[in-house]
């Protein structure tokens, strides 16, 4: 099955000045994030039981995971293991594009989810 992104609808994203967009299967979800340029970062970490990677499409993102920080480019992949301590931290004079994969798969991403989150906070 093909995944149309114009179809889905856009939720707001973790911070201002991004934007998500979600699917989600049975074992598996994937969330294309665009945030742009002047959006607002806290680095304030966060970590959840979920497997994720991040595959930058365009611009830049500064990644902080168990107190590494780095600088993600187009074409790049992130693995952030279960448990690990994560946040984007800063994104480029361009903003940032890039697709989030999770497994097990994350509805509370979805746009209209009312269940709890599993994200948790430093």
């Amino acid at each position: 099955m093909k995944i149309d992104w114009d179809a889905i609808p856009t939720a707001g994203g973790m911070r201002a000045g991004s934007a998500r967009k979600g699917v989600c299967g049975d074992k598996m979800s994937a969330v294309l994030v665009t945030t742009s340029p002047d959006a607002v970062f806290d680095r304030k970490t966060h970590w959840h039981d979920n497997e994720q990677m991040l595959i930058m499409i365009a611009g830049s993102v500064t990644l902080l995971v168990d107190d590494k920080e780095f600088e993600a480019k187009p074409g790049d992949l992130v693995f952030f293991p279960p448990g690990s301590r994560h946040a984007a931290v800063g994104v480029g004079q361009e903003g940032a594009v890039y697709y989030e994969l999770f497994a097990p798969g994350r509805p509370d991403q979805l746009p209209g989810w009312v269940g709890k989150s599993i994200l948790r906070f430093d």
